[in-house]
């Protein structure tokens, strides 16, 4: 279950991707810009709009990494929260991870 919960910002990011695609591609068909043919083909503005989804993807993976390795040293392995100048748990003794 918290897999699913996980992944459904992906999930929606990759949907979003896809119909903004195919809206831009309906609406260059309907302006005349593009033929039946080329319907279906990238063009540089899906390409460039794809690129900068997985950009922004990749930038949202390392902000929420470096968040959650900061949390993970704000704590001890019992739970405990420890202040930034703290050096042992005062809950049970030992060192702060590095």
């Amino acid at each position: 279950m918290t897999n699913t919960r996980r992944n459904i910002p992906q999930i929606l990011l990759v949907s979003l991707l896809f119909l903004s695609v195919i809206g831009y591609n309906l609406w260059s068909y309907s302006c005349g810009y593009c033929t039946l043919a080329s319907l279906l083909r990238l063009s540089t503005p899906a390409i460039l709009l794809i690129t900068c989804n997985l950009l922004a993807g990749v930038m949202l993976l390392v902000i929420r990494r470096r968040n959650r390795q900061q949390e993970l040293r704000s704590h001890c392995a019992c739970g405990e929260i420890l202040r930034s100048s703290w050096q042992f748990c005062p809950n049970c003794g030992h060192s702060r991870q590095k």
